[in-house]
């Protein structure tokens, strides 16, 4: 019986491994931490983390593992975006506007001051250019 063949044999990162690796930069960022942080507490250097990102290296399970209990996700988050496995997730990704605008938002210490800004926020949203439909 012939084995099935998932993968191309080729050489170069493997577009799975790119992907994980731009989550984790991303996910990373997110939560403020640079890469010798997250290699102090996964206990790896720093390089190996550029490597992940870069998807030069593939991250073992139990290196995965560790990384999103340090990034607090789930490990299933690191294969968002590839065909069949949370194909309705796309939407939930920010851009980096949008990750510095949810960062200082954050950063307001006031519950009254974040409420002024949500609802700054909303009305602006709510405005329509000329010519919009």
């Amino acid at each position: 019986m012939p084995v099935k063949q998932t993968r191309k044999t080729k050489r170069g990162p493997d577009p799975v491994d790119i992907n994980a690796g731009a989550i984790l930069r991303a996910l990373r960022s997110w939560r403020g931490m640079s890469q010798e942080d997250l290699g102090k507490t996964v206990g790896i250097t720093f390089q190996q983390i550029q490597k992940y990102e870069r998807g030069t290296n593939r991250i073992a399970a139990s290196t995965l593992y560790h990384i999103s209990r340090a990034l607090d996700v789930s490990v299933i988050e690191f294969f968002a975006g590839l065909e069949g496995v949370l194909p309705d997730t796309k939407h939930l990704w920010l851009t980096k506007d949008e990750i510095k605008l949810l960062k200082t938002y954050r950063g307001i210490r006031e519950p009254d001051a974040q409420k002024h800004v949500m609802k700054l926020v909303e009305t602006v949203a709510s405005y329509r250019l000329d010519g919009d439909d």
